[in-house]
């Protein structure tokens, strides 16, 4: 570089210059030379004009010739500036372009990786394990504007808020989690001591109904205590079946089936209950060491016996001359039962397996079908007399 004073040549790295110590003013080294490459443009254009001014061919204005006869004077030629010129300033400004190009592209790659969804994840973790959770949340919110299904980026974003105390947002984005793994234990722990610290004991109840896995009905009953379990759900059955009552901790269970209030009126729990043909309302309730009692839980169960038809027998009661075969169908899943002196088949007859003979003189032949849960359909009664 050279001074701009006296035009000594000046090294690198010198503030003043040697000979006349005029003060060097540093810039970028591509705006150096941009501004040599313009002062050689401008010393070539001043030495261009220089030469036609000495040789008397440089005018910038010729007068126009008149023509007498249309009485209009011709255009004005100007002078236009040499094509050497315009292509060194394409050259500059091509050069410019790329110079920026070039920046832009080492300072975009860089910021782009470490930018990337993995990079803030990476990030995350990192801030999280050393305990910096308001930088984790940071990093977080950063990775869930790039990707907000992310599974890991919304339990992420549940933890944080709840280790930054911030409890309302804390379980929108934990039970947002725990819909998308539902038999994630430790979910489940963040989110319980989320409602414990908002005082929000209805929220816990209603999570304690929507699972059914016994570990997390245990880890939910370390913060309430939950009414008893019933093996039924409420409903309509169609046949007997005993109900057991179960219940999460070492509490006592007492239960009603007469629609009393258990807490009062309840007998204590110790066997299943019996649940028969007609309409039995249970009510249950737990109780602790101290006394406290839980919510009262009711089921209401309707028993309904399937009603099996009558018996069809082939051929119908009448006379018969000669022998003839007696059959009887016997639906899937079900036995049969027949006498001939007309006492009940179901208590004491004989088990239909094939066709078996009409006997000699009147009888009374008595059917039952009975299914495998024991039901009884009505007794076909017929009177058949053979005389051969």
């Amino acid at each position: 570089m050279n001074c701009k004073k006296c035009g000594t040549e000046i090294e690198n790295g010198l503030m003043y210059c040697p000979k006349c110590g005029e003060s060097i003013q540093l810039v970028p080294d591509y705006n150096v030379f941009e501004e040599e490459l313009l002062s050689k443009v401008v010393e070539d254009k001043n030495k261009i004009k220089e030469d036609k001014f000495a040789t008397g061919v440089y005018n910038t204005v010729e007068k126009p010739e008149v023509d007498a006869s249309s009485n209009t004077s011709s255009k004005v030629q100007t002078y236009r500036e040499p094509e050497i010129f315009t292509k060194k300033i394409k050259t500059l400004l091509f050069l410019a372009v790329v110079a920026v190009a070039i920046i832009g592209v080492f300072m975009i790659v860089p910021y782009v990786g470490n930018h990337s969804y993995d990079n803030i994840m990476n990030k995350a973790v990192d801030a999280e394990n050393n305990a910096e959770y308001a930088k984790a949340l940071g990093y977080y919110e950063e990775a869930f504007e790039i990707d907000d299904k992310s599974f890991e980026v919304i339990y992420g974003l549940g933890r944080m808020y709840y280790r930054v105390k911030d409890y309302d947002n804390a379980r929108l984005f934990l039970e947002e989690a725990v819909s998308m793994d539902a038999s994630n234990k430790k979910i489940y722990s963040y989110l319980l001591n989320c409602y414990d610290a908002l005082n929000d004991t209805e929220s816990i109840y209603q999570l304690a109904e929507s699972t059914t896995d016994e570990e997390i009905q245990e880890l939910i009953s370390t913060y309430i205590m939950l009414p008893p379990a019933f093996s039924y759900e409420a409903g309509d059955y169609d046949k007997d079946f005993l109900l057991q009552l179960t219940v999460n901790g070492d509490y006592q269970i007492f239960y009603t089936i007469n629609n009393k209030n258990p807490v009062t009126s309840g007998k204590l729990y110790n066997k299943p209950i019996q649940i028969s043909e007609g309409t039995t309302v249970v009510k249950a309730v737990a109780q602790n060491d101290a006394g406290e009692y839980s919510d009262v839980v009711t089921a209401t169960y309707n028993v309904t016996y399937k009603q099996l038809a009558l018996p069809v027998v082939t051929p119908t009661d009448g006379i018969y001359n000669e022998k003839v075969m007696i059959s009887i169908q016997v639906p899937e899943g079900c036995r049969a039962y027949y006498t001939w002196d007309g006492t009940k088949p179901s208590a004491n007859g004989i088990e239909y397996t094939e066709p078996f003979p009409i006997i000699e003189g009147s009888s009374v032949l008595s059917v039952e079908i009975v299914d495998e849960d024991g039901n009884i359909s009505p007794t076909y009664h017929g009177n058949y007399v053979y005389q051969p």
